[in-house]
């Protein structure tokens, strides 16, 4: 704040990339402790069932569905900042909590509340990515998800050492990673002065998403639902699957350090691509997706443990090229009145996949076979990508003659 002839001059806050991506390091490194260990330590410390810790998975899927849809309600319609800090409160609060109640049945009413929040609090965070105009949003979302992985390796790699010292240890570890996060937040998060003025004026004219762009929208979210679905069996029932062909699940834990080891190789390499070649945005998409697809097929014939490190390595290859890509085609389409609106929805297709996913695949498994459930992942993705294409290739063509251009 300056001073100049007697009249206060307030110095204008901007919204800068770097503390965007410090917060989210921060954020995913204290997620990355916790979430591994819910099903294990619920079944092994809280001696609960598998079932029953899949049904409080669920839920926290669920509650988190909700804080993504209220998240984006917000940034479009309401003070975006503040409710950040108050979101991140209620996580710090709830975190706090499961310090010293981490029993029965505070542990799972705990993790819903803060999945709830981290809801809320992720989707206000992403769509603030949309607002910095200094750099291409592919850029921007590509580092968000280079930091994000590398807080993940982060924390999986140091959750086996800080868990046999004492599992409290990880709560407050948690703990500490949310409050780092939320003062970062406070002092360095702002919506940027010109979103604002033009979010005014968006609203007294009614500025709404072109409907053949909501249309394209809708033909990613639907895509990026069933890679979702087949991805969960990674998290899920691919460790079962393993198991019963002898493999330990040390090696099973050992493909999600590869995951995220290929990730942080690669997306700075990706990222270079993106800057210095301009490849085109959809075919990156293509490409991303009909990677999938070959990942998911390569499970069918997966029998040995070096199928499933080749399964693991291609799924991770179109994870870097598909999932930065994705928010980043949404925010290009998406008009400024609901940014947040529709990178909402992007985290609720993830969240849902993710909580529909396990249970879906154990129905599948449980009826027909393993082999049968891959198939399904394949003949989705493949669906959802035929349908994209002929999606896209109308409607921006007829964008195009409509004089509809993406900024």
């Amino acid at each position: 704040m300056k001073k100049r002839g007697g009249t206060i001059i307030r110095k204008k806050r901007e919204l800068h990339l770097i503390w965007l991506l410090i917060g989210n390091l921060v954020e995913s490194t204290g997620m990355s402790f916790m979430w591994p260990l819910t099903t294990i330590y619920m079944h092994n410390y809280l001696h609960q069932t598998l079932t029953m810790a899949g049904i409080v998975l669920f839920c926290s899927s669920m509650s988190m569905i909700g804080g993504n849809y209220l998240g984006g309600y917000i940034y479009d319609n309401k003070d975006a900042y503040k409710a950040l800090l108050v979101s991140l409160g209620v996580s710090l609060l709830a975190l706090g909590i499961l310090i010293f109640k981490n029993g029965w049945p505070y542990y799972p009413i705990l993790i819903v509340i803060n999945s709830f929040a981290i809801g809320v609090s992720g989707t206000i965070t992403n769509s603030l990515a949309t607002a910095i105009e200094k750099y291409d949003s592919r850029y921007v979302f590509n580092l968000l998800y280079f930091m994000a992985n590398l807080g993940v390796v982060i924390g999986t790699l140091s959750v086996g050492f800080i868990v046999e010292i004492s599992i409290r240890l990880i709560f407050v570890i948690n703990f500490v990673m949310f409050a780092l996060f939320m003062l970062i937040a406070a002092a360095f998060f702002v919506v940027p002065e010109h979103v604002k003025k033009k979010k005014m004026q968006v609203s007294q004219t009614g500025d709404k998403t072109s409907r053949r762009f909501v249309i394209v929208i809708m033909a990613i979210l639907i895509t990026y639902l069933m890679i979702s679905l087949g991805y969960s069996q990674w998290q899920s029932n691919l460790s079962v699957y393993m198991e019963s062909l002898k493999i330990p699940l040390a090696r099973y834990s050992l493909l999600w350090t590869i995951n995220g080891v290929i990730i942080v190789c690669l997306q700075p390499f990706i990222s270079w691509l993106d800057e210095h070649y301009k490849i085109n945005i959809f075919n990156k998409l293509y490409f991303g997706i009909g990677i999938f697809i070959v990942a998911f097929g390569s499970l069918i014939f997966a029998h040995t443990y070096i199928m499933f490190i080749l399964s693991m390595v291609l799924a991770t290859v179109g994870e870097v090229c598909v999932f930065p890509t994705i928010p980043a085609i949404v925010d290009r389409f998406s008009s400024l009145s609901e940014k947040g609106k529709y990178q909402g929805r992007l985290a609720i297709a993830s969240s849902l996949g993710h909580a529909v996913g396990p249970l879906f695949g154990g129905i599948i498994i449980e009826l027909f076979s393993y082999n049968i459930l891959f198939l399904l992942m394949v003949l989705g993705v493949l669906l959802g990508e035929v349908a994209l294409i002929i999606c896209t290739k109308i409607n921006l063509k007829a964008g195009e003659r409509h004089g509809n251009h993406t900024r």
